[in-house]
């Protein structure tokens, strides 16, 4: 898989590492 790009969130890096690494996010976010 290749993901390129940038955008910028509205929230610490802390709570986006958070979100990339719980499964019902990451389910909701990448297609397939």
């Amino acid at each position: 898989m290749e993901i390129t790009g940038e955008i910028r969130l509205p929230a610490t890096r802390q709570e986006v590492w958070d979100l990339l690494n719980d499964p019902a996010v990451l389910q909701r976010c990448i297609p397939g």
